[in-house]
């Protein structure tokens, strides 16, 4: 088996975790619904520092098409998946990740929540099953996260988790109204989750 189907055999199917499931959806029309009539009622301005929308225009898709052509997108990736994830049935948050076979490395590409979900450590628990699966069964070398840098409470969350700042694209994210603004990429090394691991243990 190679390391991309390891990868695939791990991750591209339905995970649990205390009290999340994240699902794989087929980009259906009924599952574009689903996903839609939750965000709908969402504000795009408070998730100024993520992209779910196809054209740019919006944080935020803009119809239930719109929506369905975000998951047929996300669908074609072949080297990752994307978790919608869900709290007691309701779909709640998004996730997105690759594998880098070469560098033996998971990239989290992209994660967000609908306000209603934030503050309840959610985003903790899923990237703590993420990286269990990562270093304990896929036996990856390392795990990157990455933020926009005005993000500071996605900041915080990163760095409290023990990730290393590897770095800053300047002015790499171009925002609905014109301006620029940079993006910070992290990483933990397989040989660091270990230690976390083993000084919670202890």
């Amino acid at each position: 088996m190679t390391y991309m189907e390891k990868f695939l055999e791990l991750f591209k199917r339905d995970l649990t975790t205390e009290r999340l499931d994240l699902r794989i959806l087929e980009p259906t029309m009924e599952n574009a619904q689903i996903i839609w009539d939750v965000i709908k009622n969402e504000n795009p301005e408070d998730f100024q520092y993520m992209w779910y929308s196809v054209s740019h225009k919006s944080h935020l898709p803009e119809s239930v098409e719109e929506t369905q052509e975000r998951m047929k997108l996300d669908s074609e990736f072949k080297n990752g998946c994307v978790y919608y994830i869900f709290h007691e049935n309701k779909f709640i948050g998004y996730m997105r990740i690759h594998y880098w076979p070469e560098s033996r490395t998971i990239q989290c590409a992209s994660v967000w929540f609908i306000k209603s979900a934030w503050g309840h450590g959610f985003n903790k628990e899923v990237h703590n099953k993420i990286e269990h699966l990562a270093f304990n069964r896929l036996y990856a070398n390392r795990i990157c996260r990455q933020t926009m840098a005005g993000n500071t409470a996605s900041k915080r969350s990163i760095e409290s988790s023990g990730y290393h700042l590897d770095g800053t694209d300047r002015q790499s994210n171009r925002l609905p109204d014109g301006t620029y603004m940079d993006h910070l990429w992290y990483s933990k090394l397989a040989s660091e989750y270990q230690e976390q691991t083993s000084k919670k243990e202890n």
